[in-house]
C-alpha cells in the first residue's frame, strides 16, 4: 500500500494532467482583471455599488465551479469532452485517486482555495469601507494629508421642494458657487464636468471622494418657505466625513434668479471664512508637537473670533476685552508647553494691539503702552527665530501703530523700522495679509497713494476668506481708493465694511469725511445728519466733535455760512481739541472761502504732527492750495529718514 507521499504525488500529477492548475491561474487573472476594470468603470457610469458587490461574489464562487469542470473535462480540437480516465496513468495510480481519502483531500483543496479567495474579496472590496482603509494602510501615515483641504467639490444641490420646481435654482446655485470659489486662487476647484457623474447621489461617500482627489465638499438643498427661498449649505471634510460647516441661509422676494445670487454671494462668504480657517489650522497646527499646546493654543484661537463678534457685531467691548484676556492667558500656557514653538507668542503680541485700540473712537489712536508690549513679543519672538515672517509682520504693524501716534522722539525712522519689518516679512512670505494691510496705512500716510492701493490688494489677495485683520483690509482698501479720488469705489468698500461690521464706527466716520471732502446739496446735509447721529449714539456721546466738524463742511458747501460757522463755534466751545481737530476745521474754512484761517489751522497741525507733511503734501483735499507759496513751504520738508521713493522697491502691480 503507498504511503500519503505517493498519494500527494498521485494526486498532483493527475491534477496536472487534467489542466487544474493552469485553469486556476487563468480564472484567477481573469477574474482580477475583471474586478479592476469593473471597479473604475461602474462609478463613472454611475451603476450602483452593490453592482460591483454582485461581480466579486460571483468570480468568487465560480472558482470551484472551475475547477470542478477543468477536472471533469477537457477542452479539445474536437470540443469539450470527457476527460479521459487514463490517459497513460497507471492503474494502480488511478485505484488511489479514486479512494475516499484523496476525494476527501481534492475537496479539502478546492473549499481551502475557495475560502482564502473570499476572505481576500471581502477585505478588499466587499467589506464597507474596505478601500479607505487599504488605502491607508498602503501609504501609511502620509495617507491623510494626500487629501487637501483646498482642492474643493461642489455636489450638485438638491430640489426638496414640494413640486420639485427648484431643479433649475438648484444647478444653477452649484454651478454659481463653482464659477465663484474658482476665483480665489488658493483654492483648487472640480469643474461642474467633474462632479456631473456623482449627480444621482448613489455613489460612495469614500468612493467619490478617492475618485475626485478632493479634501473638501460642499453639499445642500433648495426649498421654498412661503415667499422665502432657503438654501442648506454643508461643508464636509473629505478626509473623515465631518461637517465642518452646515448653515441654512434664506431670502425673501420673487425674484428667483435674484434670490438665488443673493443665496450664493452669502454662501461663498461662510464657506470661504471655514475653508479659509481650516488651511491657516493645518498650517499653524505644524508648528508644533505638542498636543496640549496645540489645545490651549486652539481654544485661545476661539475665544479671539468671540472677542471679534462681541466687538465688532454687537458693540460689547468690556466682553470683548474679558475674552481677549483670557485667550491670552491660554496662548502663555501653550508657550510655556513648547519653547520651541513661537506662533503662541506672536498671537499675544496680535492680542496686545486689539485690546491697545479696544475702547478707541478712531482707528488712529491705540493705547501706546499695549503697542509697546506688542512689540515686546514680536521681539522675543525673532529672538527665538529670526527673521520670522509672522513676527516681523506683528512688529512692523505695531511700529506702524506708534507712527500714527506721532510719538516724535522715534520720529521718521520708526518709519524705517516699520517698512523694512513689512517689507521682509511679506518677501519671505506673500501670503502675510496683516503685513500687507499694514504696509499698506504707511504708504498711504506718507502719501504714496498708488502703492497704497497695490499693496492693500495684496492683501486681499492673500486672505480671500477674510479672516486676518478683515476689517483693517476693507477699511484701508476703501481709504486708499479714496485717496486716489476713486469715490464710488471707496464707498463700495466702506458699504461693504458697514454690512460685515454693523457696530464699528470706522466705517459711517468714512461716509462722513467724503460727504465733507465733495460738493454737497441738500440731500447731503440730511444724509450726513444721520450719519453724525448714529455715530454719536454708537460712541455713546453727545456731541462728536470731529463729527461735528464734518457736517460744518456740508453744511458750508451748500450755502449755509452761519449754521457752518454756529457748529464751528461749538466745538470749539465744549473744549474739545486735538491735532485732527484742527486738520478738519481747516477743510470747514476752505468751504467757507477763509484760505488764510485753514493755513493756519493746518500750520498749527503740523507743529504738532510734523510726520503729515508727506500726506498733507498729496492730499487732495488741499487741492485747492497746491499753488500757494505757504503751502508748499508748509509741506516741503519732506521725511529724511525714508529713503528716496524711486530708491525704494516699488510696488508694481496695478491697482484693481
Amino acid at each position: 500500500m503507498l504511503g500519503l507521499p505517493e498519494e500527494l504525488n498521485a494526486l498532483v500529477s493527475e491534477l496536472r494532467r487534467r489542466r487544474v492548475f493552469r485553469v486556476a491561474a487563468i480564472y484567477g487573472v481573469a477574474a482580477w482583471v475583471l474586478i479592476e476594470v469593473t471597479a473604475t468603470i461602474f462609478p463613472i457610469l454611475l451603476l450602483p455599488d452593490w453592482l460591483l458587490r454582485v461581480v466579486v461574489v460571483g468570480a468568487v464562487l465560480g472558482f470551484p465551479l472551475a475547477l470542478v469542470l477543468s477536472w471533469a473535462f477537457d477542452i479539445t480540437p474536437d470540443g469539450v469532452q470527457r476527460a479521459e480516465e487514463h490517459g497513460g496513468v497507471e492503474e494502480s495510480t488511478l485505484q488511489l485517486i479514486h479512494t475516499p481519502g484523496v476525494r476527501l483531500g481534492l475537496v479539502g483543496l478546492v473549499v481551502l482555495v475557495t475560502t482564502v479567495a473570499g476572505w481576500a474579496s471581502w477585505g478588499f472590496w466587499l467589506r464597507p469601507g474596505a478601500d479607505a482603509a487599504t488605502g491607508a494602510a498602503a501609504e501609511g501615515e502620509d495617507a491623510g494629508p494626500e487629501l487637501d483641504p483646498s482642492r474643493i467639490a461642489v455636489l450638485y444641490f438638491d430640489d426638496h421642494s414640494a413640486d420639485l420646481s427648484l431643479g433649475h435654482i438648484a444647478s444653477g446655485l452649484t454651478e454659481s458657487l463653482i464659477h465663484e470659489l474658482s476665483q480665489i486662487e488658493l483654492l483648487s476647484v472640480v469643474s461642474r464636468n467633474g462632479v456631473k457623474p456623482f449627480r444621482d447621489g448613489s455613489t460612495a461617500f469614500d468612493a467619490m471622494v478617492r475618485t475626485l482627489g478632493v479634501g473638501s465638499l460642499v453639499e445642500g438643498s433648495v426649498e421654498r418657505r412661503g415667499d422665502r427661498l432657503k438654501a442648506t449649505v454643508q461643508l464636509v471634510d473629505g478626509r473623515t466625513g465631518d461637517h465642518l460647516l452646515s448653515e441654512e441661509i434664506e431670502r425673501q422676494g420673487d425674484d428667483l434668479l435674484a434670490l438665488r445670487d443673493a443665496i450664493v454671494e452669502e454662501a461663498v462668504r461662510q464657506l470661504g471664512r471655514e475653508l479659509g480657517h481650516e488651511l491657516q489650522t493645518e498650517r499653524r497646527r505644524a508648528g508644533t508637537t505638542s498636543g496640549e499646546a496645540w489645545a490651549e493654543y486652539q481654544m485661545a484661537q476661539h475665544l479671539r473670533e468671540d472677542a471679534d463678534t462681541l466687538k465688532w457685531a454687537r458693540g460689547d467691548d468690556d466682553s470683548a476685552r474679558r475674552s481677549l484676556l483670557k485667550a491670552d492667558s491660554l496662548l502663555a500656557r501653550a508657550a510655556a508647553l513648547d519653547t520651541t514653538w513661537i506662533e503662541p507668542i506672536v498671537e499675544r503680541g496680535w492680542i496686545a494691539r486689539t485690546l491697545a485700540g479696544l475702547y478707541s473712537a478712531s482707528a488712529s489712536i491705540r493705547d501706546e503702552q499695549l503697542v509697546r508690549e506688542g512689540i515686546r513679543y514680536a521681539s522675543e519672538a525673532l529672538r527665538r527665530r529670526p527673521r520670522d515672517p509672522g513676527a516681523m509682520a506683528l512688529r512692523g504693524a505695531l511700529r506702524v501703530d506708534l507712527y500714527k501716534l506721532g510719538v516724535v522722539a522715534e520720529g521718521q525712522s520708526l518709519a524705517a523700522a516699520a517698512e523694512a519689518d513689512l517689507r521682509s516679512a511679506v518677501d519671505l512670505d506673500p501670503g502675510r495679509a496683516r503685513a500687507w494691510v499694514a504696509l499698506a496705512e504707511l504708504l498711504r500716510l506718507q502719501g504714496n497713494f498708488p502703492d497704497a492701493s497695490v499693496a492693500a490688494q495684496h492683501a486681499l489677495d492673500a486672505d480671500p476668506f477674510l479672516i486676518n485683520a478683515e476689517k483693517e483690509i476693507l477699511f484701508t482698501l476703501a481709504q486708499v481708493w479714496l485717496e486716489l479720488r476713486e469715490v464710488e469705489k471707496a464707498n463700495q468698500w466702506f458699504g461693504e465694511g458697514r454690512v460685515r461690521f454693523p457696530a464699528e464706527p470706522a466705517f459711517p466716520a468714512s461716509k462722513l469725511v467724503i460727504l465733507a471732502a465733495g460738493q454737497g446739496t441738500g440731500e447731503v446735509v440730511d444724509s450726513a445728519t444721520e450719519l453724525l447721529h448714529e455715530l454719536e449714539g454708537m460712541f455713546g456721546v453727545g456731541a462728536w466733535g470731529m463729527g461735528r466738524l464734518q457736517l460744518a463742511a456740508v453744511l458750508a458747501q451748500v450755502g449755509l455760512v452761519d449754521s457752518a460757522q454756529a457748529v464751528v463755534d461749538g466745538v470749539r466751545a465744549s473744549g474739545q481739541a486735538s491735532a485732527y481737530y484742527d486738520y478738519f476745521e481747516a477743510n470747514v474754512r476752505i468751504h467757507l472761502g477763509q484760505e488764510e484761517a485753514a493755513l493756519d489751522l493746518l500750520e498749527r497741525h503740523l507743529e504738532s504732527r510734523p510726520d503729515r507733511r508727506s500726506y498733507i503734501a498729496e492730499d487732495w483735499l488741499w487741492e485747492s492750495l497746491h499753488d500757494n507759496p505757504r503751502f508748499q513751504a508748509m509741506v516741503e520738508s519732506r521725511d529724511s529718514t525714508l529713503p528716496p521713493a524711486q530708491d525704494r522697491s516699488p510696488l508694481r502691480d496695478p491697482p484693481r
